[in-house]
């Protein structure tokens, strides 16, 4: 496996109960080889809803860099980024510019 990072906030910590309950977030980011990638965390019940919501304002429903976790805690996160960078998962994904 590559050298990469998952970049979070310093002060995730302080907040971190908060995303897990929100079932959703979009600061987190893979760093590997020089590319940073911004991620959109969801567990399957937020991006159920999240879905839901887009199709009854008559709206399609479209996240670059998706990746859904069983629960959005920094361990499930970690556990992602992982797996993107061991599977060659991160060649999916839209770097930022």
């Amino acid at each position: 496996m590559g050298s990469f990072c998952l970049e979070l906030p310093t002060d995730f910590e302080n907040y971190g109960w908060e995303v897990e309950a929100k079932g959703w977030y979009s600061q987190a980011r893979i760093i590997a080889s020089g590319t940073r990638y911004l991620i959109n965390f969801y567990d399957p019940v937020r991006l159920g809803q999240q879905i839901q919501d887009e199709l009854e304002r008559g709206q399609i429903f479209f996240e670059p860099n998706l990746v859904v976790v069983r629960a959005v805690t920094r361990a499930n996160m970690e556990t992602a980024a992982q797996e993107l960078v061991r599977s060659s998962g991160l060649s999916s994904l839209i770097a930022e510019a």
